[in-house]
């Protein structure tokens, strides 16, 4: 059984390394993630707060990508 999110947040899976907006209710991707920031933030405000928070990332690309529903999430992982 898969988990979902409580809240739209981004949320980060660092061994990507990928950052994604994901709604409310939406199942997550495979994977370990966690919440980064609130939704409220535009994501250039989100990518800073990520390097200064995980610095390994600071010199990595860090992809982001929306996912609003199961199917965008099933897109994401086989894509």
């Amino acid at each position: 059984m898969h988990s979902r999110a409580g809240e739209t947040a981004y949320y980060l899976n660092g061994k990507l390394p990928r950052l994604v907006l994901l709604a409310r209710g939406v199942r997550f991707p495979a994977g370990t993630w966690i919440r980064v920031a609130d939704s409220k933030l535009a994501p250039w405000e989100v990518e800073p707060l990520v390097m200064d928070l995980f610095a390994t990332l600071r010199h990595r690309p860090l992809p982001f990508t929306v996912l609003l529903t199961d199917f965008d999430v099933d897109e994401f992982e086989t894509g």
